[in-house]
């Protein structure tokens, strides 16, 4: 699975603060004073998330105000990452 620059940065965000009940807007809001790709398109990217298994989308009121979460299938797969990215700086030339 591969996910862009700006899908990354989000389940970044998420697993970064558990503690946060996440929306599009304090995403969107978290992402722009750290200028990070994606700004303006959260609720679409965490679609994509969500359609790959990556980000639990929980309901909320008002409308339009759901709550996200990284999902266990997104920290297996940021771990993923982090472990190639570990091995990658340990190859010796």
């Amino acid at each position: 699975m591969v996910i862009n620059k700006a899908e990354f940065n989000i389940l970044m965000l998420l697993a970064s603060r558990g503690d946060v009940k996440w929306t599009w807007y304090n995403l969107d809001r978290a992402m722009s004073q750290r200028k990070m790709a994606g700004v303006g398109n959260v609720a679409s990217l965490v679609r994509n998330l969500y359609k790959a298994e990556l980000v639990d989308i929980t309901s909320s009121m008002p409308a339009g105000m759901d709550h996200y979460q990284i999902s266990a299938q997104g920290m297996k797969y940021l771990k993923a990452l982090h472990q190639q990215k570990a091995a990658r700086n340990n190859y010796v030339f």
